[in-house]
């Protein structure tokens, strides 16, 4: 017993100095046996540096739940985090290849890099292939390394849509827009060759505040004037690694070793060791997978991220029948101070968005909740989100369409043109509404029409009187902002439909502060809804084996049509579905398809 007194005593000084990250908060003591051993401190010598590979390969950021392969957003963030608290992380390199995310999740792993760098820390980053908003978060760096056969595409922001309706016309099915709402333009793809100059008006705004944004950011970033920033943008916008470290868009060609010598050149010295978080298959610096961000403890607050994402519909999409049976029992929880729900939806289901919306409502009676809004949270998805205690948009956010719409395909010539007929008996005036084989054989009538104006204006005044209870404002003053136009985060800022700018870490900040946590206590953020056995083994084991995902807005025509077709004459708060395409929402939207 007395050996073993001594040798604890003995080994206390080694532990204790080896293991003061993790003390910190990093799991030091994950490292594998064949991993370097940690760096200890030696008063009056140099203090060591060390680095951090935030490696982003083959990550989607942004959207759904964590998988073994596929962290989440949160994560990540909570990665920067920590490495700015870390005092043995002089630094970051943030290797981006093969990462993918869309503009919100760009623009809210800046801020956390910039934080990061505000404790005098250094950022380095590294790319192979860039598109303008992967090239706005690389400006955050103190230096831009480009992979030598890279492609830097400098294009700017575009917005537009398909229209069907001459195809529709082509192969005989008919459609009617059942539209009362100025800027409500959800089935315009279908009844319009061109865009609508109330789109054009709305969209263009649109464009405005989110291009005009990162311009300035990287303009102030790089130092650029604005004569030098539209000669790239126009003139120049595609880029060798040549050409680009000519031009003064980055700082250095190469891969690994260009990445580690830039490091030295920030810190005047070598580079003693590298730690790596992510994916090691692309590995920069060949640094230790061993950058792990503690878990709380049972005594810590717990605030839940719960993700809403895709559309408003009780069973698929976003389950919101499950989602808002979830939000109710962790409002239950005592140990649970705070729920942010994290919204990335256009809408679709009224009575499934309005299943969330009063989900949120009721859980607020026991502690707060707040909407963090992801790339899109409007139409249906502003329904879900407008009774939260604080709304937090991303500038590039696109929210608000604050309306209700409705079509109605029916056969026009295909039955004809597939030697289809149809004879029907009926009793009632409009039972044969809707019957047909493939769409409705007819058209609506002039009554039918009056009826669906009538419950369109319903559920309108319905989603208005709604979102000016929930934001607090005047009936007509909410009613001025509707009329299904859209808005950017910062015009949805501005005009009272969101409270602040930012994104999950802004949110998870705002939580604490209306749960009354103190700034210093120890937090742990779980998030719901939580993966299943089932999901976990496919995403570890058969994801490859599975074809990837549909992004809408490239599906074209059919995948479109497909989903409208099985909503028709349904009334729903929803946006143009190539709406998605323009935000960057990745992956199918509608799973139940």
């Amino acid at each position: 017993m007395v050996f073993l007194f001594i040798f604890i005593l003995l080994l206390g000084p080694v532990i204790s100095a080896g293991t003061d990250s993790a003390a910190a908060g990093v799991d030091s003591a994950a490292e594998s046996q064949d991993s370097k051993p940690a760096v200890i401190q030696v008063p009056g010598r140099t203090p060591k540096v060390r680095y951090l590979e935030l490696s982003l390969y083959n990550q989607q950021a942004g959207y759904f739940l964590p998988s073994p392969d596929q962290p989440s957003l949160l994560k990540i963030l909570q990665v920067i985090k920590r490495a700015g608290e870390d005092r043995n992380i002089r630094g970051i390199i943030l290797n981006t290849s093969g990462f993918s995310a869309d503009r919100t999740a760009l623009w809210e792993l800046r801020n956390a890099l910039e934080t990061f760098k505000a404790s005098g820390k250094k950022l380095i980053v590294f790319f192979d292939t860039a598109d303008i908003d992967l090239y706005c978060l690389a400006s955050a760096a103190d230096k831009i390394v480009m992979d030598n056969l890279g492609t830097l595409t400098f294009t700017g922001y575009v917005y537009g849509r398909g229209y069907y309706r001459s195809t529709l016309e082509k192969i005989g099915v008919g459609v009617q827009e059942l539209r009362y709402f100025n800027y409500k333009s959800a089935m315009e793809s279908y009844t319009r060759s061109a865009l609508s100059n109330a789109d054009r008006r709305q969209y263009g705004i649109y464009l405005d505040d989110i291009f005009n944004l990162t311009k300035e950011t990287v303009m102030k970033a790089r130092s650029w004037t604005e004569a030098e920033f539209n000669t790239i943008l126009n003139q120049e916008f595609l880029y060798s690694a040549q050409g680009a470290k000519a031009g003064g868009l980055i700082d250095a060609i190469g891969r690994g070793a260009a990445v580690i010598e830039a490091a030295q050149e920030l810190e005047g010295r070598d580079i003693d060791n590298f730690v790596h978080w992510g994916d090691s298959r692309a590995s920069l610096t060949g640094g230790y997978p061993n950058y792990r961000v503690r878990r709380g403890s049972l005594f810590s607050r717990e605030i839940a991220v719960v993700y809403a994402n895709g559309e408003t519909d009780l069973d698929r999409g976003m389950g919101t029948r499950n989602l808002a049976s979830l939000i109710g029992e962790l409002a239950a929880k005592r140990r649970i101070r705070a729920i942010v729900v994290r919204i990335n939806s256009p809408g679709g289901s009224a009575e499934a968005a309005d299943y969330l919306a009063e989900a949120i409502r009721d859980a607020r009676y026991y502690k707060p909740v707040v909407v963090s809004m992801g790339p899109v949270a409007a139409s249906g998805g502003y329904w879900a989100s407008m009774y939260a205690d604080h709304i937090v948009a991303s500038p590039f956010t696109l929210t608000g369409s604050i309306g209700v719409i409705a079509g109605w395909f029916y056969d026009n010539g295909l039955y004809n043109k597939l030697g289809i007929t149809i004879d029907l008996l009926k009793r009632g005036d409009h039972a044969d509404l809707g019957s047909g084989i493939i769409i409705p054989s007819r058209n609506l009538n002039a009554a039918e029409e009056k009826r669906y104006r009538q419950l369109i204006l319903d559920t309108y005044h319905d989603f208005v009187g709604k979102a000016a209870s929930g934001r607090n404002m005047p009936f007509e003053d909410m009613e001025k902002l509707a009329q299904g136009r859209v808005y950017s985060g910062i015009a949805a800022r501005d005009n009272s439909l969101a409270d602040s700018l930012g994104g999950l870490t802004e949110a998870l900040e705002i939580a604490r502060e209306l749960a009354g946590i103190h700034e210093n206590a120890k937090i742990v953020y779980n998030e719901y809804p939580r993966p299943g056995f089932m999901e976990t083994f496919i995403a570890r084991y058969l994801s490859a084996f599975i074809p990837a995902g549909k992004i809408p807005g490239k599906t074209g025509l059919f995948e479109g049509l497909k989903y409208r077709l099985s909503m028709n004459g349904r009334v729903m708060p929803i946006l143009p579905l190539e709406t998605l395409e323009f935000t960057g929402m990745p992956e199918k939207l509608f799973p139940g398809e």
